[in-house]
């Protein structure tokens, strides 16, 4: 019998339009399976179905040979099989980590001194053993996302959904969650994991993938991936593995296509290595390690680039004075705690922080779970105020208020998930919001309203009386990124943008923000886990390191040394990691810091053949 069976499933939350239409899927247990789609296909609906928080109405969903429509089964279900949404904070409810680790098998009736061992198990599992006592308003979204998996670990359910719970992870964190899923997998969990990361879904047995409610394609991530053109149709991408093969084999080598990146560089490196010495003309200059030291550069001689936002000396700390006297923040991580992030008893969010945004640059801003970014652009714009130190807009310092009044026009912050910002009953008074707070004329914010939902690619007069809360994820997220653009700001610092978008949709934002710079000359401040999207846009790149500045240069500075930013939680971009993994094997290429994938490709290619000609 399958754990979890739709039979052809229906489901409509208006009545209109189907979320699920006729699904018809069978899993069985022990499996590992991956769901994907575009952002409004229906993932996240299924997944509810699972752990009957939604039933279908029409067609069957039976899991643990349970039927969810029938109420008596419901507690059975929901106790077996554990979700983990993409926002925590939808499922976070206590205000203290351990009791809300403990809240879901106190529930199921756990026994006290077994709920204990279940916490720190759970706990330890995320790397947040240490933390029991820690608030939870105190913690950082990526650390949120792992209590909330602690809180449904602790059930010890027979089946894990995960929707979306990757998605506000550094990489080490998401690396750190498909190694506690794939452990679970191996002892005979079931896991059904929801993911917009290609690379996460090659790794999983099954890749289902929904569009518009119904099953597009089922199989292995092979068999899926292989079906480039189809994905792309369906607003998807392939992974890195495949999109490297495909390139391969268009140049004539002679490859297989590959899914995941281990089982590629290791045929990669049989060709290579089977192709005779490398010449010494093509071996690859040896990166530079990263100056941690690094704290500005000047620009080049000659050139004025004033600095819109400069941070002298900041140090930011959540805690009350009378909690952080007579402590100190040096204690490191051990343990499993060292795989996931800082540890407890580090209470500064910013430390000693000095660095500058020049007007115009498109700035990127990385770091691991809880290193304070989202901490750093809140003070970017005067909305938290350091506790030691002194942040400056366009020269002037943000603790005059008149400053930092000006500052929160000028310089527009977008935080995680902005369609959460929505309130207003249609699109037209959501956008037209801020303006009318900062007492624009009636033209002005009419005027307002038009450009920036031009500016977004969104139709001003077909939207302008639609709920947004009727729009698709994308089109929200549009509409409150719009609401931010009426006010005219000369500057854009964003959180996480893109956490949660598909792929189509991500890409589309990312040129939406290539535009903004190149055409309006806006200053761009991003904060992002994606060292891909880092490398491509940004002219330089700061990296936090518990709460301190650990490098700040130019992309081909940054990921110059792949071990120093594994250290702090980090990566590079999948090229530059291939090209180490190579090099890593005795195999260097004729290449520079900074790769695109054809780039790669071709090196690979040239390679080969000029290897064959030395033999």
């Amino acid at each position: 019998m399958p754990i979890i069976d739709f039979e052809n499933a229906r489901f409509s939350y208006d009545g209109k339009r189907d979320a699920l239409d006729g699904v018809t899927i069978a899993i069985e247990a022990g499996s590992f399976v991956c769901v994907l789609g575009g952002n409004g296909s229906g993932k996240s609906t299924l997944a509810k179905h699972v752990n009957a928080l939604l039933a279908p109405d029409a067609g069957c969903v039976r899991v643990l040979d349970c039927d969810t429509s029938e109420p008596d089964n419901v507690f059975f279900v929901r106790s077996n099989a554990g979700m983990v949404f993409q926002n925590p904070d939808d499922q976070i409810v206590a205000s203290v980590i351990e009791n809300d680790v403990a809240f879901g098998p106190e529930n199921l009736g756990v026994p006290a001194d077994e709920l204990r061992d279940r916490v720190e198990a759970a706990l330890a599992q995320v790397g947040l053993q240490g933390f029991e006592k820690k608030q939870t308003e105190t913690l950082s979204g990526g650390q949120k996302q792992r209590v909330a998996v602690a809180g449904v670990l602790a059930m010890e359910p027979q089946i894990l959904v995960l929707d979306e719970a990757s998605a506000m992870l550094d990489p080490r964190g998401r690396t750190g969650l498909l190694r506690v899923c794939r452990e679970l997998n191996d002892k005979g969990l079931t896991i059904v994991l929801i993911t917009h990361f290609m690379e996460e879904a090659a790794l999983a047995d099954r890749v289902i993938v929904l569009d518009r409610g119904q099953i597009a394609l089922d199989g292995t991530p092979e068999e899926v991936f292989l079906q480039a053109e189809r994905l792309a149709a369906l607003a998807l991408d392939i992974p890195f593995a495949t999109r490297l093969s495909q390139e391969l084999r268009q140049r004539g080598v002679s490859i297989g296509m590959h899914a995941d990146e281990a089982s590629l560089e290791e045929e990669l490196v049989s060709l290579l290595e089977g192709a005779g010495e490398t010449p010494p003309s093509l071996v690859a200059r040896k990166p530079h390690d990263i100056d941690t030291s690094v704290r500005e550069a000047e620009p080049p001689a000659g050139e004025t680039s004033p600095h819109l936002i400069e941070f002298k000396n900041v140090s930011f700390t959540y805690e009350p004075r009378s909690q952080k006297q007579h402590r100190e923040s040096s204690v490191a991580p051990s343990g499993k705690q060292a795989d996931w992030g800082r540890a407890p008893s580090e209470y500064w969010a910013l430390r000693d922080l000095s660095f500058s945004v020049r007007v115009g640059e498109f700035f990127g801003i990385a770091g691991h779970t809880g290193s304070g970014k989202s901490t750093l652009i809140q003070l970017a714009n005067g909305l938290l105020k350091p506790t030691t130190g002194s942040v400056f807009a366009n020269g002037r310092p943000l603790s005059d208020k008149s400053v930092a009044t000006e500052a929160r026009r000028d310089i527009g912050v977008v935080f995680q998930y902005p369609e959460h910002q929505l309130f207003a009953a249609t699109v037209f008074d959501d956008v037209a919001f801020g303006p009318r707070n900062l007492g624009y004329s009636t033209a002005q914010i009419e005027e307002g309203y038009r450009r920036a939902m031009e500016l977004v690619h969104l139709d001003p007069d077909g939207l302008r009386d639609r709920s947004p809360f009727s729009l698709s994820g994308g089109q929200q997220r549009r509409v409150a990124f719009a609401g931010v653009l009426a006010m005219k700001p000369s500057a854009l610092v964003l959180d996480e943008p893109v956490a949660g978008l598909d792929p189509k949709s991500k890409r589309q934002f990312l040129e939406l923000l290539t535009e903004l710079r190149r055409d309006h000359g806006m200053t761009i401040v991003i904060v992002s886990h994606n060292m891909d999207d880092l490398a491509e846009l940004c002219d330089r790149i700061l990296v936090l390191n518990e709460g301190k500045l650990f490098a700040l240069g130019e992309p081909a500075l940054i990921f110059s040394d792949e071990s120093a930013l594994k250290a702090v939680g980090l990566g590079v971009p999948h090229t530059a990691h291939m090209v180490n993994r190579l090099a890593a094997s005795g195999i260097s290429l004729p290449i520079g810091a900074m790769p695109s994938i054809e780039d790669l490709a071709e090196a690979i290619a040239e390679t080969l053949a000029a290897r064959h000609l030395e033999r």
